[in-house]
C-alpha cells in the first residue's frame, strides 16, 4: 500500500517509538516508558491542557556542607546531631528543587493527553539554575559529594521531557551544557579521589551522574566513565550478594547496602540504552546484591552475623521507607519476581527524586 507523505511520517514516527520501546524493554516485562521518554505526536488540533507552572527556588549556587557523622567516629556510624541539623538546613533548598523539578518531570509523563506545557514547565525550571550556574561552586568535600547525588535526579528529570515537542533550542541548549559541566566535575573531583569514598556508594552515585548526564548531553565520555563506576562497584560484590565496604559500616551495613543499590540498578538502566547489560557482568553481580538485599529488608540477620552487630533499624513503625527501595520498580520490571512484587504492591507509588521521581510511574506504568 502506498503511503502520502504525511501517513509516512506518522509510520516512521510509530516505528521509531517501538524500536526504542524494544530496547528499554524485554517482552513481558516493563509496562512503563522507562527513562528515555520518546516523543509523542503532538495533535496539533488540540489545544494543551492548562498547567500552573510554579516558580522554582533560588538557585544554589555555593554550597559548602559537612558530613553529618562524628568525625572521630572511622565506622562513620554515629550521627553528631549538631552536624546533621547544619547538614540538613544547608541541603533543604537543593532537595526541595530537585523533588519539585521531577515532579514536573513524571507530570508530563503522566499527562493524557500528552501535554507539551508541562514539559515547557520544567525545561524552565531547568534553564533557570542553568543561567545561574548553579551548583558549580562547591566548597567541601561532602558538597561534591551532594552534588553527585543530585546530578543524577536533575538529569533524569530532563531526559524524561527533553523529546516533547515545542521546547525552546536554546534552552535546551543551555540546559545540557550546564548538565555536561556539572558532570565534569563530578568526574574531576572521583578522578582525584583516592579514599575510600572513591570506590565505595559515592562513587556509583556519581557514576549515575555522569551517565545520566552524559546520555542528556550526549557525551560519551561522561557515559562511559559512569558505566565504568558501576563496574567497580560490581567488581567488589561477593558470591553472597555483600559490598566489603558497606558491610564496613557496621550498624548501617543493611542501609548503606540499600543505598548502593540505588544508584548501581539506576546506572544499569541507563547502560541498557548503550547495549551495555550491566545486570549480567560478573556472573549477575548486580542481581545477587539486589537479592540480599531484598532478603534483608524484613530480617536484617544476614548483616548482623556478617558486622557483628545489630542493625539499626528503620524509623517509625521499622519498614524501610518507600523512597529508599523505589529503585526496586526497575529491578522488577527486568526480573519479575512474587517476591519483589509482595514488597512493591503494599507502597506504590515508589517515588525518589534522585532517581527521577515516580519509579512507578516510569517503569511499572501505573499512572
Amino acid at each position: 500500500m502506498l503511503l502520502g507523505s504525511g501517513n509516512r511520517f506518522m509510520h516512521r514516527v510509530g516505528l521509531a517509538s517501538i524500536l526504542l520501546a524494544l530496547v528499554q524493554a524485554t517482552p513481558g516485562q516493563a509496562q512503563g516508558v522507562g527513562y528515555l521518554v520518546p516523543a509523542f505526536v503532538k495533535d496539533n488540533g488540540q489545544a494543551d491542557p492548562e498547567y500552573e507552572c510554579d516558580a522554582p527556588g533560588a538557585p544554589v549556587i555555593t554550597l559548602e556542607t559537612q558530613s553529618k557523622y562524628q568525625q572521630t567516629d572511622t565506622s562513620r556510624t554515629t550521627i553528631d546531631e549538631t552536624a546533621n541539623e547544619n547538614y540538613l538546613k544547608a541541603v533543604v533548598p537543593l532537595r526541595t528543587y530537585a523533588k519539585g523539578l521531577v515532579k514536573i518531570a513524571n507530570d508530563y509523563v503522566r499527562s493524557s493527553p500528552t501535554n507539551p506545557a508541562v514539559a515547557g514547565c520544567a525545561l524552565d525550571w531547568l534553564e533557570h539554575w542553568a543561567s545561574a550556574n548553579a551548583m558549580t561552586d562547591m566548597r567541601s568535600k561532602q558538597a561534591l559529594y551532594n552534588l553527585g547525588q543530585t546530578l543524577g535526579g536533575f538529569a533524569l528529570a530532563y531526559l524524561q521531557i527533553r523529546n516533547a515537542p515545542d521546547l525552546s533550542a536554546d534552552k535546551k541548549k543551555r540546559v545540557e551544557a550546564w548538565l555536561n559541566s556539572l558532570g565534569k566535575q563530578v568526574v574531576n573531583f572521583m578522578d582525584d579521589n583516592h579514599e575510600v569514598s572513591g570506590r565505595n556508594n559515592h562513587r556509583y552515585w556519581a557514576g549515575l551522574a555522569a551517565t545520566a548526564a552524559g546520555i542528556a548531553s550526549d557525551d560519551k565520555h561522561l557515559v562511559g566513565w559512569g558505566i565504568d563506576s558501576a563496574r567497580i562497584g560490581l567488581a567488589q560484590v561477593t558470591p553472597e550478594g555483600t559490598l566489603p565496604l558497606e558491610v564496613s559500616r557496621g550498624k548501617r551495613a543493611r542501609d548503606y547496602h540499600i543505598y548502593a543499590a540505588e544508584p548501581l540498578i539506576a546506572t544499569a538502566e541507563l547502560a541498557r540504552s548503550r547495549g551495555v547489560d550491566l545486570y549480567a557482568e560478573k556472573n549477575g553481580a548486580l542481581k545477587r546484591l539486589a537479592d540480599r538485599v531484598v532478603a534483608s529488608l524484613d530480617d536484617p540477620s544476614f548483616f548482623e552475623k556478617a558486622t557483628g552487630t545489630k542493625q539499626e533499624p528503620f524509623p517509625d513503625n521499622g519498614t524501610v521507607p518507600a523512597n529508599r527501595i523505589a529503585w526496586l520498580e526497575i529491578y522488577q520490571s527486568r526480573f519479575p519476581s512474587p517476591r519483589v512484587e509482595a514488597v512493591l504492591a503494599s507502597r506504590r507509588p515508589l517515588a525518589s527524586s534522585g532517581l527521577g521521581g515516580d519509579l512507578t510511574l516510569l517503569f511499572h506504568g501505573s499512572k
